[in-house]
């Protein structure tokens, strides 16, 4: 069971906290809260926005919505428990609604006030819905990018599921894993099968992350926890407004297979779709920053 910190203790940003190349190091913080050694970027004025990365990301996935954001709103980015350069997740339970507990500590720790509107990519969509539905108070807008809502695709199964077992997420695989990442090529062929053109900048950013052998293991166990139907059967007590974005292109959760599921789940929220891949808030920062700040007008529901 992890121990909660009723007093979490705030760090300045640490030199070498995180690469000094890193987007947005300035924003940078190192945060204690719930027992997690949190890296979390913060800036800006204004409503709050919380940015939930997807799995084998990081808050660099955000990084060129940043900008945009930060000029009209308060903004929240943490590399989730396990992932980019979080540490000290040390049960090791990195189901939804642990992870959303880990988050909540976060925030009061921040102590931003309310969150205005939550937007996550992929599984980190997943778990803004699951906070959404958990937190006690529940933004006024979800935004999700290609959520995460339906069976693993065959792009996971080919480069990953072989991978999720209790003896391939022990820290020996993992970092076998991570030191083979490179010279596999795995994780150019993983952001290939995307189809997203992302900046070059962004590419090596994934791979800094793979090389570590606690991201690597992060990932994989936020991958093997994720309880889809669960989180599918709560939605229905979902109060938020949600719009979700699809990528017409996007292999990793295709439109086909996600649409019925959303019309069953969330009938009332609005659906987009881009000419995308499954990282379009990456192709796109522009309109997916444009599109988190439009729903910054919304007012939460009693």
């Amino acid at each position: 069971m992890l121990t909660v910190s009723r007093h979490p203790v705030k760090s300045p940003p640490v030199p070498g906290f995180v690469p000094h190349d890193w987007p947005h190091r300035a924003a940078s913080l190192a945060i204690d809260a719930g027992g997690v050694r949190w890296h979390v970027q913060r800036a800006g004025r204004g409503p709050v926005v919380l940015l939930l990365h997807g799995s084998g990301a990081s808050s660099h996935s955000w990084a060129d919505l940043w900008p945009d954001l930060t000029a009209c709103a308060t903004v929240i980015a943490p590399d989730l428990p396990g992932h980019g350069y979080t540490t000290g997740f040390r049960d090791g339970d990195c189901s939804l609604a642990r992870v959303a507990m880990a988050i909540d500590h976060l925030l009061e720790a921040l102590a931003p006030g309310p969150v205005r509107v939550v937007a996550g990519h992929s599984a980190g969509a997943a778990l803004a819905i699951r906070w959404a539905l958990g937190t006690p108070r529940a933004p006024a807008a979800l935004v999700g990018f290609a959520p995460s809502l339906v069976p693993p695709p065959a792009a996971y199964t080919t480069f990953l599921a072989p991978i999720i077992t209790p003896v391939a997420t022990s820290a020996f695989a993992t970092t076998l894993l991570a030191s083979l990442a490179g010279r596999a090529r795995l994780v150019e062929r993983l952001l290939d099968s995307t189809r997203s053109p992302i900046p070059a900048a962004q590419r090596a950013r994934y791979e800094t992350l793979f090389r570590s052998p606690g991201h690597v293991r992060g990932t994989m166990r936020f991958m093997a926890a994720a309880d889809l139907p669960a989180l599918l059967e709560d939605a229905k007590r979902l109060a938020v407004p949600a719009t979700f974005v699809l990528g017409r292109n996007d292999d990793w959760v295709p439109g086909r297979s996600l649409r019925p599921i959303l019309a069953r789940a969330f009938p009332d929220a609005e659906v987009e779709t881009w000419n995308d891949g499954h990282l379009l808030h990456e192709v796109e920062p522009g309109r997916a920053a444009r599109l988190i700040a439009s729903r910054l007008r919304a007012k939460a529901r009693p």
